[in-house]
Parts: structure tokens; C-alpha cells; sequence
């Protein structure tokens, strides 16, 4: 109870905690003045969703760049450096202590459906958050024991101190809803396909025709009337070929195409008719080395002996064309906790050293891992393929559906297989490659690397507050990755998207979510 009065008197007298990070943000004059445009611009998307229900369900970048318009999540920041603006849905962030955060919500905030946003929705949203499949993104939070003070104030509770726990709240699995629509949808167990005028954004979903597009329109009782969305409206058409979906902006069958084949750049960027525009999401492809299931990989000369075998330059190449930066850790170039170093981008392939190591680890006549995927097999799988086949290791590679994938790397069922780090989710990073705290089912795979120092390390990078002695832990975290090969990073991953010459504003937010919100004309 006096825990509980000393929240209060913090939230309500906005004292600030001196030792803790404190977030701050207010409401801004709008300034634009524009007239707004009656055009519909027509979005060419790589599939058609499956469901267009918010927080509760794993969604894709495409499906995420629908949902951007229709919801907003509950802070705007700043897709690299985490840090907030001034127009989101929350006003006030800050942490009263090391497990609770005290918020403070924007007043006369409405809905499509004309209710009004209050500590009630959020409240919902994250009790059914850690109950649905972005449980991943909840669990760390404590809904049972958050505390409501009113319409606009509440304090939220964590099982355990978090660092990031405020930087979470601008992410693309918080996004606001209306928690009587989501409610009677089923909350978490909805089945639906969509929630009508259950969001706060610009725009509202009007009409889905199966197979063919889904149109929303503009919100025109949107709550800032300053910052209304540009465009009357948006047509999203479901185009598969990755080709086809660039070449029908060339057409001028579709304004914006997204997601197209990073490979396509330098065609699209040759074509005066079209703009070719290149998003650095930050986000960090990695080879993991399992070395916790007993297998070679538990040998740090066997996981080094990768390390040399692969031409990172060449692999980087065909990733992404070249266009993204080398990375060395889990850690993205672009994140804030980046401690500056990228070896990778100097390291040259040493076949001899690669074998020695091997040799001295009982393994000179060669050995063979397993490799899993779940789509068909990449061009960048099948360069590492040739490159490890040089030094001795042969890697078979097992092509399995999301599901059954998901399901393998859950149990530990695998030696190596590729997969994608968020710059923005940095603490994730960190869960996937100790193995010493973290299972292989609590992260869905990571390397199971079980090494007490390093375990010690990463739990002072995911709990340490001071934002000074949090970088200082992720730099020693860092060099421990490098120094013992916890896995083998490879370089950061861009977005390409085709455009008509004229559009510009398209952003990423959150894990590197493609962001439409704020898209306007040049004129030109």
C-alpha cells in the first residue's frame, strides 16, 4: 500500500526520478496548412493478409504498413535512436523505479468509432497482448498489476527491471485499440478479419474485396486536425511477383509497390519515370551457430573456423546488392548501443587457418551440420554452402513450413540457419544469444550459448537503466560476441521500394515497419 501511494504521488505531482531514464513529451501547435489531396493512391503489396487484427497475431511488414494507417501506436519515435516525438498518443513516459512506468495519455484522443482513448483500451491491450502471438513483444510486462489512477494516467508493472521497456512502447505491437470492439471480436482468441473503426489513425478500412484490394479512406474526424492524413484514401492490391509488383509502378498501374527485390536496384534506380528508394531498417541478418546442443558448434575453434571460411564481402553482395552495412554482432551499425566497431568489413577469407582450427578440434577430415529454412533455399544460403564446402563442412539444408521451422529452431533441432535481428528490439538481440539464461524455446532458436560471463554481461545490458552504464554492458557484450564467435554476423538489411517520382515521406518505425502515414506529394 505505501508502495502504491508513493506511485501515485510520483504520477500525479510529475516528480521526477533523478537515477532513471525519464521520457517527456507534449503536444505541438500544428503548423501545416496544407490543402489536402482528394487522390487514392494505389499500394502494390507482396500478399493479401490474413487478418488485419492488431498486437494479438504475428503480422508481416506489408501487413504492418496497412495497419500503420489505421491504428498509431501509443509513442512515435524515432526508428533508430529510440527516442520519442511530440505527437503520440502517450504524452508523458517516465520510470518511477525499476519495475513500474508511469504514463500519461493524450486527452480528447477518439476512435474511428467516435469512443474516446483512455487507460481502459490500454489496459486490455496488454492483458491480451501477453496472451496472443506477440507474446513475445508482452512478457515482460505485468498486467495483472498495473495500477489505473484515471481516464489519462495509469502505471505500468513489470515482472523484472527492463531497460527497454519504454522504447517497447512505440513499436508496431502497441498499437492503440478499441478494447469494446477487440473485446467482442474474442481479444486475443479473434478470429476475424478486421476490426471495424477500432483504431485512432488517419485512416479507416471501408471496403476488403477477397482476392483483389482493400481500401481505406480518409479519417475525417481524426483527433489532430493538423496533421490529417495527406491522401483521400489508399487501394492495396495483392501482387506475389516480386518483379511484376515493381514493374506495375513503371506502368503506372500502381503508385508505390513495396518490398520489391533489393537486387532489382539498380534497374529501378536507372528509370527516370520511377524512383527507386532505399530504407535502411537497420535490422541485422546473423548466422547462428548453435553450440548448445552438444554439437560441433559448442567447440569455439569450430564456430572461429566458420568465421574465417566465410567471404562476408561477397555474401554481402548478393544479400542486398551491397547496400546495407557490415555488422559483426547481433547489435545493428544503426543502434543506439552500437559500441562503433564492424570487423567484418576488413576480414579476409583464410581457408588454412580454417582447417588448422578444425584439425586441432578433432574434426580434419571434414564434418557435416544442418542448416534449416523455411522458404526455398536463398542465394546467400547456398554461397555459405560453397564457402563452408572449402574448408571441410558440409551443410545440409532442410526446407521446412513456417510452422514445423519455427517449431524445430523451438526445440534446438539445428546446427546453423540465418536469421534477422531488429535494431530497434535490441534487448531481443541480446535474449537470442544467451543460452545460459535463455532456452532455445524462449527465443525460438538463437545459438544457445551457455557461458556464465556472458550470460552476467547480458543481464546488465537488458536491466541496467543509466543509459551510460547500459552502453558500457552492450560494449562488453559486443566484444565477448566477437572475441568467442558466438555466431557469425553478416551485414544489415535494407527495404527497396519502387515509387512514382513525385511521393516522399515513406519512414520506417518501430522494428523497421514500413510507415505511409505521413506520405505526401512534391508537386513535381
Amino acid at each position: 500500500m505505501k508502495k502504491m501511494k508513493k506511485l501515485l504521488a510520483v504520477l500525479l505531482a510529475g516528480v521526477m526520478t533523478a537515477s532513471l531514464a525519464v521520457m517527456s513529451v507534449s503536444a505541438e501547435e500544428g503548423t501545416s496548412g496544407e490543402s489536402l489531396s482528394d487522390e487514392i493512391l494505389t499500394v502494390a503489396i507482396e500478399a493479401e493478409p490474413n487478418t488485419l487484427v492488431p498486437d494479438v497475431t504475428f503480422l508481416g511488414n506489408h501487413i504492418s504498413a496497412i495497419l500503420r494507417l489505421i491504428y498509431e501506436p501509443l509513442v512515435i519515435q524515432d526508428v533508430t535512436t529510440m527516442e520519442a516525438t511530440d505527437n503520440g498518443l502517450v504524452t508523458k513516459v517516465e520510470n518511477v523505479d525499476d519495475t513500474h512506468i508511469a504514463i500519461t495519455l493524450r486527452e480528447g484522443v477518439k476512435f474511428q468509432s467516435g469512443k474516446e482513448f483512455t487507460t481502459a483500451d490500454v489496459q486490455y491491450q496488454f492483458e491480451q497482448g501477453i496472451r496472443g502471438g506477440r507474446s513475445d513483444f508482452y512478457y515482460m510486462w505485468d498486467p495483472e498489476n498495473n495500477e489505473i489512477i484515471d481516464d489519462y494516467n495509469m502505471v505500468l508493472a513489470l515482472h523484472t527491471p527492463w531497460a527497454q521497456a519504454t522504447e517497447l512502447l512505440g513499436f508496431d505491437v502497441y498499437l492503440a485499440v478499441d478494447s469494446e470492439v477487440l473485446g467482442a471480436a474474442g481479444g486475443a482468441d479473434a478470429t476475424v478479419q478486421y476490426l471495424e473503426n477500432a483504431g485512432t489513425g488517419k485512416y479507416r478500412m471501408t471496403e476488403w474485396v477477397p482476392g483483389q484490394y482493400i481500401m481505406l479512406e480518409r479519417n475525417e474526424d481524426y483527433w489532430d486536425k493538423d496533421n490529417m492524413g495527406y491522401y483521400a484514401g489508399y487501394k492495396f492490391v495483392f501482387i506475389t511477383d516480386t518483379s511484376a509488383r515493381a514493374m506495375s509502378v513503371q506502368s503506372g498501374d500502381a503508385d508505390l509497390a513495396l518490398n520489391c527485390a533489393v537486387s532489382d536496384y539498380s534497374v529501378y534506380d536507372a528509370d527516370p519515370s520511377v524512383q527507386a528508394m532505399v530504407l535502411e531498417s537497420g535490422n541485422s541478418s546473423v548466422l547462428f551457430l548453435n553450440s548448445g546442443n552438444g554439437g560441433p558448434f559448442a567447440d569455439e575453434r569450430v564456430r572461429e573456423a566458420v568465421y574465417w571460411l566465410l567471404d562476408i564481402k561477397s555474401i554481402k553482395e548478393v544479400g542486398i546488392s551491397g547496400l546495407g552495412k557490415y555488422v559483426d554482432t547481433t547489435i545493428s551499425p544503426l543502434c543506439p548501443m552500437w559500441d562503433g566497431i564492424a570487423q567484418n568489413e576488413t576480414k579476409e577469407v583464410d581457408v588454412e587457418k580454417a582447417k588448422a582450427l578444425l584439425a586441432e578440434a578433432g574434426y580434419e577430415d571434414g564434418m557435416t551440420v544442418k542448416a534449416r529454412i523455411n522458404n526455398s533455399v536463398t542465394a546467400v544460403l547456398s554461397m555459405i554452402q560453397e564457402q563452408l564446402r572449402v574448408g571441410g563442412i558440409e551443410m545440409e539444408i532442410e526446407v521446412a513450413e513456417t510452422q514445423v521451422h519455427f517449431a524445430a529452431l523451438a526445440e534446438g533441432d539445428y546446427d546453423l540457419y540465418i536469421s534477422t535481428q531488429q535494431c530497434g528490439y535490441y534487448s531481443e538481440a541480446v535474449r537470442t544469444t544467451d543460452g545460459y539464461t535463455y532456452s532455445f524455446s524462449d527465443v525460438f532458436g538463437g545459438c544457445g550459448y551457455s557461458n556464465e560471463e556472458y550470460a552476467e554481461i547480458c543481464q546488465r545490458a537488458l536491466t541496467t537503466y543509466d543509459v551510460t552504464e547500459r552502453k558500457e554492458a552492450y560494449a562488453q557484450l559486443q566484444q565477448h560476441f566477437r572475441d568467442h564467435y558466438v555466431s557469425v554476423a553478416l551485414y544489415t538489411t535494407v527495404n527497396l521500394e519502387v515509387a512514382r517520382k513525385d511521393l516522399e515521406n515513406i519512414n520506417l518505425y518501430g522494428i523497421g515497419i514500413v510507415d505511409l502515414s505521413n506520405l505526401r506529394s512534391t508537386g513535381e
